[in-house]
């Protein structure tokens, strides 16, 4: 039996940020440390436009849930910090068995939502680079043109340190899920999860 899990909007917006990141993250490498055979302005300019690309996507997917109802099913809400001791003793291999969370666990969905808001300040640690005019006020905030380059540099840091715990989790948590987000369906019904305790 085939099972909707992931709609063709849901998958759309995940394949576009994980682009969008991997791209941002191996530019803004280079363009902090630039080393020769690539053309540092063609660099620059595309990372740019990935960086457009993802504030859009992350615009898109906001409408989405929003206007699907769907918001709580990916963004950290206060109901979920009670869920969130029986999560980590499940992920501490602690307990056995996986409580029933619906969709996402309190651990996906806090991933979820600091990943939104880091990459909103992002975008708003960017005008500075696109209004320069007004950069000093602009950059103000996060302590200047340095303090901007030193918060990409930790953003950076913290997308690597994630995205592998993500990757993981995929791989070994549900693999219909990970088959969903390609076709959208998993080939049967996910395994009942039991209440944890």
């Amino acid at each position: 039996m085939k099972l909707l899990l992931q709609p063709l909007p849901v998958r759309i917006f995940h394949w576009i940020m994980v682009l969008a990141v991997m791209y941002l993250v191996i530019t803004g490498l280079y363009l902090h440390e630039p080393w020769s055979g690539l053309k540092y302005g063609v660099v620059r300019k595309t990372h740019t436009l990935a960086g457009i690309i993802l504030m859009l996507n992350l615009f898109g997917q906001s409408c989405y849930y929003l206007f699907t109802g769907r918001y709580t099913e990916v963004l950290f809400m206060p109901r979920d910090f009670p869920n969130l001791r029986s999560f980590f003793r499940y992920a501490l291999f602690i307990t056995e068995n996986h409580p029933n969370y619906g969709r996402y666990n309190p651990g996906q969905k806090a991933l979820f939502t600091v990943w939104g808001l880091l990459i909103l300040l992002a975008g708003l640690a960017a005008l500075p680079f696109f209004f320069p005019g007004q950069e000093s006020w602009l950059s103000r905030p996060f302590g200047g043109l340095t303090g901007i380059r030193i918060f990409y540099y930790l953003i950076t840091m913290f997308f690597l340190a994630t995205m592998p715990l993500h990757i993981m989790l995929a791989l070994t948590e549900d693999p219909a899920r990970l088959q969903a987000m390609f076709s959208g369906y998993a080939d049967k019904e996910p395994k009942p999860k039991t209440k944890g305790k």
